[in-house]
């Protein structure tokens, strides 16, 4: 399907009951996808931001992996490179732009909220490239992130912090022993090679006894629903019991301390999240690892107590 066949989808009364065969979609691909880079492509965007929602939902997965697939293209990553030494980009600036085109797009009053997650899916892949490719950017990966409406957006206290905090949505008591999941409110779409790491804020730690159970919580990038962390009460349910046995030797209850309950408000932050690079490994069977390298012996508490 071509510009033209779409224009007259557009310009049809029936537009609204058109079905969009694979094989269309196929061809579709195929006859615009030399058009499809940093660059150019204008024409690719105008016939799509043009579709009405229903066949642009269609198009948009397919369109935002053939975009990821011509962003890894030599002649992508050349585009990247001549632009970023063109416009001198530096980490700050490069985040400049990234937050003035974000905030532009939010502005966009004719385009429908799926159209503009769209062209903020294909800036923010279009930024982690740019990024990964100029040394000189620094390593910021910009992550799509899907927030409830009480929650803030993560982000980092001071610029030398490793991890963002997570904040509760509602109020939630953890009794002593008790095990739950609180939900953060927050859905990612990580990029591949990058994962996000759970873990505990230092100061909760030292003052309660939570912890996060599974820490650190490891969020894959295929992963999207919601974010949930695993808290832990180690409190014990019965700390102390005070008794005395009687004449007849039966024992007798004096008092039972219990373990302490603790609460996490609404709004509190109460763990934190750092994004981290995982390369793939590739295991290769061989007949014995001892040969390879060094091998320092010993096992479990051989380096001492």
């Amino acid at each position: 399907m071509n510009d033209e066949e779409i224009k007259m989808i557009q310009n049809d009364d029936t537009a609204a009951e058109y079905e969009i065969s694979d094989e269309e979609l196929e061809q579709f691909y195929e006859d615009n996808r030399d058009a499809i880079d940093l660059i150019g492509g204008l024409d690719m965007f105008e016939s799509l931001m043009a579709l009405e929602d229903e066949e642009f939902n269609i198009l948009k997965p397919q369109f935002l992996q053939i975009f990821a697939e011509t962003l890894q293209e030599p002649e992508s990553i050349t585009e990247f490179r001549t632009l970023a030494i063109a416009q001198g980009y530096t980490k700050e600036t490069a985040k400049e732009d990234f937050d003035l085109a974000i905030a532009a797009i939010n502005e966009i009053d004719f385009l429908s909220e799926s159209k503009k997650d769209f062209l903020k899916e294909i800036y923010t892949m279009s930024s982690n490239q740019l990024n990964k490719i100029i040394g000189t950017v620094g390593d910021v990966i910009r992550i799509p992130c899907e927030m409830a409406k009480n929650i803030p957006i993560p982000t980092y206290a001071h610029d030398t912090d490793a991890g963002v905090d997570l904040y509760s949505p509602a109020e939630y008591t953890i009794g002593p022993g008790e095990t739950i999941i609180i939900p953060t409110g927050l859905k990612v779409a990580i990029p591949e090679g990058y994962a996000l790491l759970i873990q505990p804020r230092s100061g909760q730690s030292v003052k309660t006894k939570l912890r996060i159970a599974n820490t650190p919580g490891l969020i894959d990038a295929g992963y999207r629903d919601e974010i949930g962390v695993i808290i832990e009460n180690i409190e014990p349910p019965f700390k102390d019991i005070d008794y005395e046995f009687d004449s007849t030797g039966e024992i007798h209850i004096k008092s039972i301390l219990h373990g302490q309950s603790y609460t996490i408000a609404e709004g509190q932050r109460f763990a934190q999240m750092r994004l981290v690079q995982v390369p793939q490994a590739e295991f290769v069977q061989v007949e014995s690892v001892g040969e390879i390298g060094e091998d320092r012996q010993g096992g479990f508490g051989s380096t001492g107590n």
